[in-house]
């Protein structure tokens, strides 16, 4: 019986999460004002080494629009972090990146980011806050964006199937940016190796001349 109340409660906060994803992937689609549905894939690969309490990082990922058939972008990220405790970590990272679809291709990022982990037997919680300042390689523009995402996952065995959303806010006045609505999961391959399978649906504000984009993505780990 005791086993069957805990069983039930998990499932219980796992539906919480997903009320709540729901909930704020829906607040997001209002702002949306144009139709331009556009497929593209994202491929990443990314390299970890994690000591006691520091870890270090390398990643590299490419993006794919106009039906995956041209670049919209690729990055390359380097940085490295601390875990203070078990549900908190943060890190700092430079990205170099190259956008063929912009006028201002180039594209330099220090990156600041916070993560909280909530954990309950096969369930997790997390939140991430990050902070991006950018600047513009042809111009020397400089750019702030907030980002902050929540994800419910559960864990089952070598697979861990998530819910992800994240929005961007801008500083300069323009509010938000575009947001994320993630569903994935992920699965172990052995020691340290793990893939990540996506669908993600991409929103963009209005103001942006954007629109709505499908994505299907597909990330290798490699944690040693």
């Amino acid at each position: 019986m005791e086993d069957l109340g805990r069983f039930t409660d998990m499932r219980r906060e796992f539906l919480i999460a997903l009320s709540a994803l729901c909930l704020l992937s829906a607040v997001s689609i209002p702002a949306f004002g144009q139709s331009v549905n556009d497929f593209g894939i994202w491929a990443s690969a990314q390299v970890n080494k994690v000591w006691a309490k520091p870890y270090a990082f390398v990643r590299a990922e490419y993006r794919s629009c106009d039906y995956s058939s041209s670049t919209e972008a690729w990055f390359i990220a380097a940085g490295g972090g601390y875990k203070f405790t078990d549900w908190l970590k943060a890190d700092l990272s430079y990205e170099f990146w190259q956008i063929p679809v912009s006028s201002a291709p180039t594209v330099h990022k220090a990156v600041l980011a916070a993560t909280g982990t909530l954990r309950s037997g096969s369930l997790a919680f997390m939140l991430r806050e990050k902070y991006e300042f950018a600047v513009c390689g042809q111009t020397g523009t400089i750019s702030n964006t907030l980002r902050s995402r929540i994800r419910a996952q559960y864990s089952a065995g070598i697979c861990t199937s998530y819910l992800m959303y994240e929005f961007f806010n801008g500083f300069e006045g323009q509010g938000w940016i575009r947001s994320l609505h993630y569903a994935g999961t992920e699965i172990s391959l052995g020691k340290g190796h793990s893939l990540d399978l996506f669908y993600m649906y991409h929103l963009y504000a209005a103001s942006s001349g954007n629109g709505s984009r499908h994505l299907l993505g597909l990330g290798y780990n490699f944690v040693f």
